[in-house]
């Protein structure tokens, strides 16, 4: 499992460089977050959804546990530690 807390930003940024590496795309759903959260879905080439997290939409640090959860939810896909490579 990840150490520590990563942004918003950081998680998107390492979803897809390991998407790109797999030959996926990454797209946001258009008003699906509650509030400042936001949707993100990880497309194969037929544009059919293999993965998806949540983000958080403020500045700053994740909480450990949206970190830890966005981890895992794409854990099966990109491979164990994706988000600390």
């Amino acid at each position: 499992m990840v150490n520590g807390t990563r942004s918003a930003q950081q998680v998107l940024r390492a979803v897809r460089k390991n998407a790109r590496r797999l030959g996926l795309s990454v797209e946001e759903l258009p008003r699906r977050g509650k509030g400042s959260h936001s949707i993100w879905v990880v497309l194969d080439a037929e544009g059919n959804e293999v993965g998806r997290i949540g983000l958080t939409g403020h500045a700053g640090q994740q909480s450990q546990i949206v970190t830890r959860s966005n981890e895992k939810a794409l854990l099966d896909l990109f491979g164990e530690g994706w988000l600390d490579k």
